[in-house]
């Protein structure tokens, strides 16, 4: 019985709105019928907008354009709810006959809800336009910046591969902050694991360093699996020593990208062997929170590169203490080093070994430290 009142409510309205004189008229009962949340009301609200679609363009006065502004919304709203895909043509029409830009916004959200892809490519290119015309004017600012928004939200309904890239270089773009916190969030929900789009950023010559260390603090934030932020890392770890620059904000940039990259791998680990090139270039040329990262980085990966490496430094380190060469950093190295050798166990045991017994009995080191190599040595065994 109460579904049958509400049919009949809603057939009332449907009347009274096909006898209406105006586009304002029309507002008012849309609005009735919003407002009694009737069920099956969605092909009302499809009829209203193919309605709407026909007299658009006849519209003449301030008025009206109003109430076709305000109804287009509201339409937008309750199809896109609906999941209404019979409408998902009329809705990109109204994207490009409605010059207001909340109706625009209102109506690609509604696509992106649909999910309807035929309509995909044209949201894609929609933001992608918008995040290459940055706007100077207030106006024309406030004006893309919610045709942005509405993109951003309606990539992230659409949840499509095609998408996480217009919506990531939107969070790092010209617009406000709250477009650009907007991006953030909807890219984690767009996909789980957008390690190759990420990894074509980081590895591009196209993109400046800030966008590339954008791109890796995404991988990390992404539900992407352990390999495969790992891969990242170590690409952004590659990257961050390509070019050796003289700008101060510039160099900061590189290291802070190094250091995440560095972190990511000690947690994540790595069967790639290219990365122990990139980790020795770290440790020779970084400062000292990124060479204490980099051992750090080894003792995590315990493999027999890490113990070439390793051995290498210890080595080093050695033949400036009896030269008497040894520096303040190489003694604080040298008391993680060791301990790092011998969290490798029997792994690369033939190549740590010789080294940790010259430091362990050697007369120039203190007793710290040559009971440090001995700890080592009962770690890795005979």
């Amino acid at each position: 019985m109460a579904l049958y009142a509400q049919s009949s409510e809603l057939d009332a309205w449907s009347q009274a709105y096909d006898g209406a004189q105006s586009v304002a008229e029309q507002l008012i009962y849309i609005q009735n019928v919003v407002d009694g949340n009737y069920a099956g009301a969605e092909d009302f609200y499809a009829k209203a907008l193919d309605k709407l679609i026909l007299q658009y363009p006849n519209i003449n006065t301030r008025s009206e354009w109003d109430a076709a502004d305000s109804v287009a919304r509201i339409l937008a709203v309750q199809l896109g709810e609906a999941r209404h895909t019979e409408s998902a043509l009329n809705l990109w029409r109204m994207v490009g006959y409605f010059d207001n830009a909340l109706v625009k916004a209102e109506a690609l959200v509604a696509l992106g809800k649909i999910g309807d892809t035929a309509f995909l490519p044209q949201v894609v290119q929609i933001l992608n336009d918008l995040n290459t015309q940055p706007q100077s004017d207030l106006t024309m600012r406030e004006r893309s910046e919610r045709i942005a928004y509405g993109a951003i939200i309606s990539l992230e309904n659409y949840k499509a591969p095609e998408g996480f890239l217009p919506v990531f270089f939107a969070s790092t773009g010209w617009y406000s902050e709250r477009i650009k916190n907007q991006a953030s969030i909807s890219l984690l929900n767009i996909m789980d694991d957008p390690t190759d789009q990420l990894l074509s950023v980081v590895t591009s010559s196209g993109y400046t360093y800030d966008v590339k260390y954008l791109a890796l603090r995404t991988s990390e934030r992404s539900n992407a699996a352990d390999e495969h932020k790992a891969n990242v890392a170590v690409a952004a770890l590659a990257e961050g020593w390509k070019q050796q620059v003289s700008d101060v904000r510039l160099r900061q940039v590189l290291t802070q990208m190094r250091m995440l990259a560095l972190n990511m791998i000690r947690r994540y680990k790595t069967q790639d062997a290219s990365v122990y090139p990139q980790l020795d270039r770290s440790y020779m040329n970084g400062d000292m929170d990124e060479r204490l990262s980099v051992i750090y980085t080894l003792d995590s990966l315990s493999s027999e590169d890490s113990a070439r490496l390793l051995s290498g430094y210890l080595r080093t380190i050695h033949q400036r203490r009896t030269s008497g060469t040894l520096t303040t950093n190489d003694e604080q190295l040298v008391r993680v080093i060791i301990p790092a050798m011998g969290n490798l166990g029997a792994t690369g045991r033939a190549l740590t070994r010789p080294v940790l017994l010259q430091v362990q009995q050697s007369p120039d080191w203190t007793n710290v430290v040559k009971n440090l190599a001995a700890d080592a040595l009962k770690k890795i065994g005979n």
